[in-house]
């Protein structure tokens, strides 16, 4: 399957930039087995054939009201777009088409879900009824995973190639549009702050570096690493802000355990802890807060699949949502 198709491209390629003769991990959605090289793995595809993709569902996004939650799953053959209530009633899915949906967002009224489609380096936002009515486009750039603003006015998106990602914002049609990064490195899952003024991605310092978090200003000034994640523990990525725009939640991918958690940081500080700890082969990914910043929903494949759970901020009450 496809599902969380840019996360798990971006770790794909990461991995390939860390060194070529690193072992690939398993990184959202379990796309590639760890301790596999490329070239074993391209071996293997070229004598076998293509298996039938898993079943999952990820890519959790919660209203801003908490009400609901907005995710992808491939059950219907390609990446679909779907919303679930926060309790895990009421599942409906929002579009039929070949094309696959991602990174799903909300209007800030949690009335319309918001997704993108990829289409020859072209990316189109799209805003959809839950009731999966009343679907339009209402933005098209030039690039990748578009993330809408806070107050609807503006996108942050990357261009480039995966290795040396450009950082884009501009206004909805893609005009007025400024590069906030240089381009020499990676700048992966990209989101705002509640208040739109500062942006967090994903990044490294060099290029064989572990992947860390970075926030900057939204016009790329006053850049800072804000992770900084014992080597052991793994990567730091998808950051997500907290409601209250001091914490960030980001997933942490471990190369050597084949393991991924949920991690909370304080930005000002630093301080980090990790959710959920555990040491078996799953991987906890892709977080989204509930507005009262008390809950995160996740993508987990802990049960065999990947599917969409919820828990509190401190690692308690786990719950799968969907099945």
């Amino acid at each position: 399957m496809r599902q969380a198709t840019t996360a798990r491209l971006l770790t794909i390629i990461a991995v390939i930039a860390y060194a070529i003769c690193w072992h690939v991990s398993v990184v959202v959605g379990g796309s590639i087995t760890a301790g596999e090289t490329g070239s074993a793995r391209s071996a293997q595809q070229a004598a076998t054939p293509t298996p039938t993709p898993a079943i999952e569902s990820g890519l959790p996004s919660v209203s801003p009201d908490g009400k609901h939650i907005a995710f992808t799953s491939n059950r219907g053959g390609t990446d679909d777009l779907f919303v679930i209530a926060a309790d895990g009633t009421g599942e409906r899915q929002l579009t039929h088409t070949p094309e696959e949906e991602s990174s799903p967002q909300w209007t800030a009224d949690s009335k319309q879900i918001l997704f993108s489609v990829l289409t020859n380096d072209t990316s189109h936002l799209y805003a959809i009824d839950m009731d999966g009515r009343n679907q339009r486009e209402i933005a098209s750039v030039p690039g990748r995973t578009p993330m809408l603003s806070p107050n609807g006015r503006r996108l942050v998106y990357t261009a480039g190639t995966w290795r040396a990602t450009r950082l884009m914002v501009s206004t909805l049609d893609g005009s007025k549009a400024q590069q906030i990064t240089d381009g020499s490195s990676i700048a992966w899952n990209n989101h705002w702050s509640p208040d739109g003024k500062r942006i967090a991605f994903t990044g490294r310092n060099t290029p064989n570096g572990v992947l860390a978090v970075y926030v900057m200003n939204a016009d790329g000034s006053e850049r800072r690493q804000v992770t900084h994640i014992a080597p052991e523990e793994g990567g730091a990525q998808w950051p997500v802000w907290s409601p209250d725009g001091r914490q960030l939640a980001i997933q942490v991918d471990s190369l050597k355990a084949h393991t991924a958690h949920i991690w909370i940081v304080d930005i000002a500080m630093g301080a980090a802890r990790k959710l959920a700890a555990h040491d078996q082969p799953y991987l906890d990914e892709t977080p989204s807060w509930f507005p009262d910043g008390k809950r995160l929903a996740f993508q987990s494949n802990r049960t065999g699949r990947m599917e969409v759970w919820v828990m509190n901020v401190d690692g308690s009450g786990q719950r799968q949502v969907t099945s």
